[in-house]
């Protein structure tokens, strides 16, 4: 009778021992709130309260470490919004903005990482100033981001992380909704990130954010139409990190973050900000992944 016991224990603890299966599904929730909202050097909203949710869900395709030039590939697909109580959350409720997309990652060698996403920005309330007739702005855009940690700087750790996006709008327009002339954006950035100290047990991170956004076709023009800029905007960030040690384990891990942006702006971009040409912006946050 000891026998079929010992076995299934050993059994059992074989079966322990080995390594949990590989993660498919993972997800991320995040809350911002930030003092003034420009996307993409575009003014949106700078006054009242701006609180921006979102969720992202994400599925592995495929997954292999060994040899060749695919890596992985995930599906992604999420929801960001946007909630203001100032004059663009006036007219029929707080929800001024809602962004669906849905896209496609790509790890290709062991520094480069591609991805090709659909995006539809929708403007609940009626307020936004991108809104075609009520319908999305619609976009499909490449990204490409390079890891190289440890080809120039080895203080910096993290690298500086060099990324470019180019978004194609295929229906409708962010910077002007009256002349239809759907626009091409570039944004080529850096974010390098070291560690500063400790707080909590945890580690207290300083990124450095730099996002130069430009047109390279009628992405930056006049409110009145025509006159694209090339040069959209420059965003100087700093922002600060850490996980939130004091919640309890059983609410998962969470980060904060508080952050410091300069912006400056391109001309077209000055005429719609009330002829400033710069602006500081600050922002606060919390996030967890699963």
């Amino acid at each position: 009778m000891r026998s079929p016991l010992v076995a299934c224990l050993l059994l059992s603890s074989v079966l322990t021992a080995q390594d949990p299966p590989p993660k498919v599904v993972s997800g991320t929730l995040g809350l911002d709130i930030t003092s003034q909202y420009f996307f993409r050097g575009l003014l949106q909203e700078n006054q009242g309260l701006i609180v921006q949710p979102s969720v992202e869900l994400g599925y592995g395709l495929y997954e292999n470490d060994g040899d060749g030039t695919l890596h992985s590939l995930d599906l992604r697909f999420g929801l960001w919004n946007s909630l203001h109580d100032g004059p663009t959350g006036g007219a029929g409720g707080i929800w001024y903005e809602s962004n669906f997309y849905v896209g496609v990652d790509a790890r290709l060698g062991e520094r480069l990482a591609a991805g090709l996403t659909y995006k539809a920005y929708d403007t609940p309330n009626a307020t936004g100033s991108f809104s075609k007739g009520g319908a999305p702005v619609q976009e499909l855009v490449f990204s490409f981001d390079y890891d190289d940690r440890g080809m120039w700087f080895e203080s910096i750790e993290s690298g500086l992380r060099p990324s470019l996006v180019i978004a194609f709008e295929v229906d409708g327009q962010r910077d002007v909704a009256t002349n239809g002339h759907s626009g091409i954006y570039a944004g080529l950035g850096i974010a390098p990130k070291v560690l500063i100290g400790q707080i909590a047990d945890g580690d207290l991170t300083l990124t450095l954010p730099v996002t130069l956004g430009l047109s390279l076709r009628d992405y930056y023009e006049r409110a009145t139409g025509g006159n694209d800029d090339f040069f959209g905007y420059l965003d100087l960030g700093a922002e600060l990190s850490a996980p939130l040690k004091f919640l309890p384990a059983r609410m998962g891990p969470w980060d904060g973050f508080v952050g410091l942006h300069l912006l400056l702006l391109g001309d077209n971009q000055r005429a719609r900000n009330s002829g400033d040409t710069s602006e500081l912006i600050l922002s606060a946050g919390f996030s967890t992944y699963f």
